[in-house]
Formats: C-alpha cells, sequence, structure tokens
C-alpha cells in the first residue's frame, strides 16, 4: 500500500510505520522513547482524573477538564492553516490536501467538544486556557523556528492525547456519559490519521542533522510541556 493510502486509512495500519522517507532513522529510537513517555503519562493522569470524578461526580468539574483540550482542538486548525500558508509550497500538493484535511477535522473536533461541555453545563472557550496556555505558546514558537519544528510538536501532542482515549471511555461508561464517549471514539480515529500524517511529513522532508535537531528540540519540549500538564495533580487542581 501506498503510504499515502495508508494514511487515508490510518485506523487500519499501524501509524509509526507510514513512512515518507528514512530521514529519522538516526534518531528514531528517540523518537520512539519520546512518543511511549507521554502516552503513559497522559494514560495515568487521566485515570487520576476519573479516579477522582468517581468520588465526586461533578459535571461542572469535567466540563472544565474538557476545556483545554477543547481549545487545543481550534489551536491546531490555526496552526495547520499557517503551516500551509508560510511552507507549504515546500511540500508536495498531496501533503498539502492532507494537513488541509486534519485541519478539518480538528475543526469538527472544536465543535464535538465544544458540544459534549455545552451538554454538562460547561462553557467552551473561544481564548486560550491557562492551562493551555505553555502549550500554545511553545507550539507556535516551533512554527516561527523552523518548518519541521511545528509538526514535530504538535505529533507529540498528539500522540500524548492519545494515551487518553481509553481511560476517558471507561471513566465515562461509568457514568453513564454516552455522548462524551460517542465524541472521543470519533476523535480517536482521525487523530490515528493525524499521527501518522506527522511522522510521514518529518521522515519525508527531513534533509540534515539541523532539521533532526528541530525536531527533538520541539518533542522534548513538548513532552516537558505535556508531563507538566498531564500529571496526576495538574489534572486534578484543573478539574477542581
Amino acid at each position: 500500500m501506498d503510504p499515502i493510502d495508508e494514511l487515508w486509512e490510518a485506523d487500519m495500519v499501524d501509524v509509526r510505520n507510514v513512512r515518507g522517507g528514512d530521514g529519522l532513522d538516526p534518531i528514531r529510537d528517540e523518537i520512539n522513547e519520546l512518543l511511549d513517555s507521554v502516552v503513559e503519562s497522559t494514560a495515568k493522569a487521566t485515570e487520576a482524573f476519573f479516579a477522582s470524578y468517581d468520588e465526586a461526580p461533578d459535571p461542572a468539574r469535567l466540563a472544565a477538564w474538557l476545556a483545554p483540550r477543547c481549545w487545543r482542538e481550534i489551536d491546531y486548525v490555526y496552526l495547520l492553516n499557517e503551516e500551509i500558508a508560510r511552507y507549504g509550497m515546500q511540500f508536495e500538493r498531496r501533503h498539502i490536501t492532507l494537513l488541509a484535511k486534519q485541519s478539518f477535522q480538528e475543526a469538527e473536533h472544536y465543535d464535538m467538544v465544544g458540544k459534549a461541555i455545552e451538554s454538562l453545563g460547561g462553557t467552551v472557550p473561544t481564548s486560550v486556557p491557562a492551562e493551555a496556555e505553555p502549550w500554545s505558546t511553545f507550539l507556535w514558537e516551533c512554527l516561527d523556528r523552523h518548518p519541521l519544528a511545528a509538526v514535530a510538536a504538535w505529533n507529540l501532542s498528539e500522540t500524548s492525547a492519545s494515551g487518553s482515549f481509553e481511560p476517558t471511555f471507561r471513566g465515562a461508561e461509568r457514568h453513564g456519559l454516552d455522548e462524551v464517549v460517542r465524541i472521543y471514539k470519533r476523535i480517536e480515529t482521525d487523530e490515528k490519521f493525524h499521527v501518522g500524517l506527522g511522522l510521514q511529513m518529518m521522515s519525508t522532508y527531513v534533509e540534515d542533522d539541523n532539521d533532526r535537531e528541530e525536531i527533538l528540540r520541539a518533542m522534548r519540549g513538548m513532552r516537558d510541556i505535556a508531563w507538566k500538564t498531564f500529571t496526576p495533580e495538574s489534572v486534578n487542581t484543573a478539574g477542581a
């Protein structure tokens, strides 16, 4: 199967094996370690949130917990469109198309998570929530630094979010939050495509050690932010 075709069917493949070239091979092991670490930390944090939610269910608290996640969806829309505007002519046309597809899906996610928040009595964010500020600031800084740095940062961030899906499904199901489960199952499918696209773009367009260092800098920085943002303590504090 052609690598691009694999991305269109991302729910059927191991997205980390969707390659566009061998440019990431010298740093592949570190990338995988970074991705694995954030999936694990996010999964633990989400489990901790729902364990505390089990003790004192409060729809307003869940709505507040979802708010920064909702903002990330619309921030990705802005970022992806700016990635295309600034750097798109450096990419193959098919990758511009795929980035545009991801942007559209992120907009759908913002709408869907927003509806979930409203169903819980919360308010959909229209500006960056305090919890998401370090994440958003770093993401846009990466875009200013290098065409692949923002791709690397959002790739790690999206991979991190994937660690929250199964704990969210289990936690929401325990409380009969069928709409939250339905929304996040749809998002989970799309995220596989997004993660595969990011890895393919990096492996396709990386050219030298400077490119690889920018990718690792972005991933390490986003890893550090994700570790701070998604610890059980910070999640519980943000949702309180």
